[in-house]
């Protein structure tokens, strides 16, 4: 299943107190080393290439205790193709006293190799070097694979690598070597996982172990890691501990839905009888297989799990578990590769800025800047917001605002939301607001802070039911929103009962609509006697998931009981269950951040936005039904960094324009504000563009068959939102 990525380790190159990231990574028939600064904040570099074609598989690597300075030498295995087409296993080494040192190419390790091998430097010795040890498989006489256990005695590198004993027979993929604290006779166990294959041709991950008190023994097979997997599995052995021995640690994908989730599993090894238990889902995007080390950092006694994993077609993503808490999630950090670029819409334009007293778009920086469309703050007060999620009530369109920055208001109102309606009934020059004075109060102790905002709502024509996110935390500098709500307003928007949770999990952020349901679809759903259902369209980690479905009787919303069920099928086939643990994933992102998903009567399609880091954006997707099938491949809908020209870094469509340009790289835009400082203008922060919420009852036929979608989009900065608008056909939505 494996594609491009390879090998992690944590090296002792350090800046900022931290050993740096090292990894090495196949595009194509190429090997690159990559590595990363030791700081959290830093992003993923290109350094040397390793084996600069025919590469044949992933290469795995370690730092070894080799040295001609103070750093020990990097080392690879990798496939490479032979003149045969065939693939041999080959060594590779960089001598780290100068960075800028070649890598070379050193001895063959096998032949005839059938995937990626797992290198480790194990405690055997004939002199001051521990032997090299490798797990590999290998085309066995009738075309199947066979994991085979291959080492290098160190004393001479001129010494040839010599193959030792077969691990496991009719393996699906590459096993994963380590050397545990296990020991009989002075040297720790060899422990591998591997997939091997059933008798139905499925595969499962396998633990198997060697004895080192006696080189001869054979190796055993011990658990089973998990039943269904979908390629090779990653195995460490970690801090954690009920005794004398480190847990066991493992990643692997299963598959789930469409696609595959990568899945951390591991064992207490407190007892080797303690069965295997499945842990937390790092992310339902996994195009292949992930690495895990357990790296220094960490604000508890335990180091941080760093992992890399592929994502979708072609990416490679940083995640982490800041293990501070073992019931935290699995974080998002940096897209090392990303997803292609994917079609454009051409026809994205900005009409207003709808919040705020200035626009300063067309501004030069003298004098005083243009009023934006609605003066929020003479009028009303505000100085600025994001969001702005729209629903109709009562003839009236009603917007809900995110974190408010207010001026000569009571202090305890600060970043509490705002809530805004419009009865103008043509949006093409902007839309004339409304706006509450106060924030919205919430019954039943439900904080208002910051990431504490609206999430969607809908109207019966009586009363409002909205979801709120509440309960936001920062783990490692990180925000997560803790849960949603479902709140019930029946004074138009003053006032909302907090009625019930609706999740901690899949549906912390959410978008929903209204609409009828036939029997037969709300038979198979598992909802017979609806006529009407909420479907609700969520996402779990902060700008860190993917998109997953459930839908509920109305009726039941109205009275706080949600009867949920979540969507747990596939493109191919739909299938539904009582568990949020169950839902998949609708299409792969694994980096849906503010969501709005509606339907649109013209297309005859659902459309969801949301905005992206991979590719980075405002991304829609499109399907006939609320569970799919959904288009695999997104279509931009605004890229702020498009440029008119490309040779200006001024003439982006969003940036250089209304989103600011930091300063310290180019003098573009005046449209920076001081939101957050007074007096203090953030001339230095980019603007970043979210929340593109779809305001679907103003969508209308732009001719020849086309839509003109209207949504609302914040920038951050300025931190204002603003009123948008595009143009979509059937032939940009793409494959169904």
């Amino acid at each position: 299943m494996s594609r491009v990525f390879a090998s992690l380790i944590q090296s002792d190159f350090t800046h900022d107190g931290h050993g740096n990231l090292e990894a090495v990574i196949q595009t194509g028939g190429e090997l690159r080393h990559w590595f990363r600064d030791g700081s959290r904040g830093n992003a993923w570099s290109p350094a040397q290439v390793v084996v600069p074609a025919g590469v044949a598989g992933a290469g795995a690597l370690i730092q070894s205790d080799f040295s001609d300075g103070e750093h020990g030498n990097f080392e690879v295995v990798v496939p490479v193709r032979n003149a045969s087409g065939a693939s041999d296993l080959w060594h590779y080494f960089r001598e780290n006293s100068d960075v800028s040192t070649p890598w070379r190419q050193a001895q063959r390790v096998a032949e005839n190799v059938t995937g990626p091998a797992s290198l480790i430097q194990g405690d055997f010795s004939d002199g001051e070097h521990g032997n090299f040890e490798v797990v590999v498989p290998v085309r066995n006489a009738s075309g199947a694979s066979d994991l085979w256990h291959y080492f290098r005695e160190n004393s001479d590198v001129t010494v040839p690598w010599q193959r030792a004993q077969m691990v496991a027979a009719n393996v699906a993929g590459a096993g994963c070597i380590i050397q545990s604290d296990f020991a009989h006779d002075g040297h720790g166990n060899f422990e591998v996982v591997v997939p091997v294959r059933g008798p139905s041709g499925g595969a499962a991950l396998w633990h198997y172990f060697h004895d080192n008190s006696d080189v001869a023994l054979p190796w055993q097979r011990a658990q089973m890691v998990a039943a269904d997997v979908m390629g090779a599995g990653v195995l460490i052995q970690s801090d954690f501990s009920d005794g004398e021995h480190g847990n066991f640690e493992v990643v692997a994908a299963i598959p789930r839905g469409e696609g595959a989730q990568l899945r951390h599993f591991f064992r207490e090894n407190s007892d080797v009888s303690t069965p295997w238990r499945s842990g937390q889902f790092v992310t339902d995007s996994c195009g292949g297989w992930g690495c895990l080390i357990q790296g220094d950092f960490g604000q508890g006694s335990h180091g941080n799990f760093e992992l890399l994993v592929e994502e979708c077609n072609q990416s490679i993503v940083g995640y982490w578990h800041p293990n501070s808490d073992v019931a935290l999630p699995w974080l998002r950090h940096r897209v090392l590769l990303g997803e292609p670029y994917p079609q454009r819409l051409s026809q994205t334009r900005r009409i207003a800025q709808l919040t705020g007293e200035y626009d300063r778009t067309v501004w030069d920086g003298t004098g005083q800047p243009p009023y934006a469309h609605n003066r929020t703050e003479s009028a009303y007060q505000i100085r600025g917001t994001d969001l702005g999620v729209s629903f109709p009530h009562r003839d009236r369109t009603y917007f809900l605002f995110g974190d408010t920055w207010r001026v000569d208001q009571p202090r305890d109102w600060t970043n509490l939301d705002l809530v805004a309606y419009t009865t103008d009934p043509n949006p093409r020059n902007g839309l004339d607001l409304a706006f509450f004075h106060a924030p919205p109060r919430i019954s039943g102790g439900i904080a208002q802070r910051e990431f504490e905002v609206p999430l969607d709502g809908v109207s019966d024509g009586q009363s409002m039911f909205v979801f709120f996110s509440t309960d936001h935390v920062k783990v490692d500098g990180y925000d997560l929103m803790g849960r949603s709500v479902l709140t019930r307003c029946d004074d138009d928007g003053f006032s909302f009962a907090f009625m019930r949770e609706l999740s901690r999990y899949k549906f912390v952020n959410v978008s929903v609509q209204r609409a009828p349901i036939d029997s037969h679809t709300a038979a198979a759903i598992g909802l017979p006697g609806s006529a009407d259902v909420l479907w609700i369209w969520g996402s779990g980690r902060y700008r860190s998931s993917d998109v997953y479905l459930a839908v509920t009787p109305y009726d039941a919303l109205t009275h706080g009981e949600l009867d949920l069920r979540y969507f747990s099928g596939s493109r191919r086939a739909s299938a539904w269950s009582g568990s949020e643990e169950d839902a998949t994933a609708l299409f792969c992102n694994g980096s849906v951040g503010e969501l709005s998903v509606r339907w649109n009567a013209q297309l005859g399609r659902w459309l969801a936005t949301f905005n992206s880091d991979n590719p980075r954006g405002i991304l829609l997707h499109s399907a006939p039904s609320p569970w799919g099938p959904w288009t695999q491949r997104p279509v931009m809908v605004f890229d702020p960094g498009h440029r008119s020209n490309p040779q200006d870094p001024c003439s982006g469509d969003g940036y250089g324009a209304f989103m600011h340009v930091s300063w310290a790289e180019n003098r573009c835009d005046h449209v920076q504000d001081d939101m957050f400082d007074p007096g203090q203008f953030r001339d230095d922060e980019y603007g970043g563009e979210y929340g593109p919420y779809q305001i679907s009852n103003y969508a209308e036929d732009a001719g020849n068959g086309a839509t003109r979608l209207y949504f609302a989009m914040s920038t951050w900065n300025p931190y204002q939102a603003m009123l948008m608008s595009t143009v979509v056909t059937r032939e940009d939505l793409g494959d169904q």
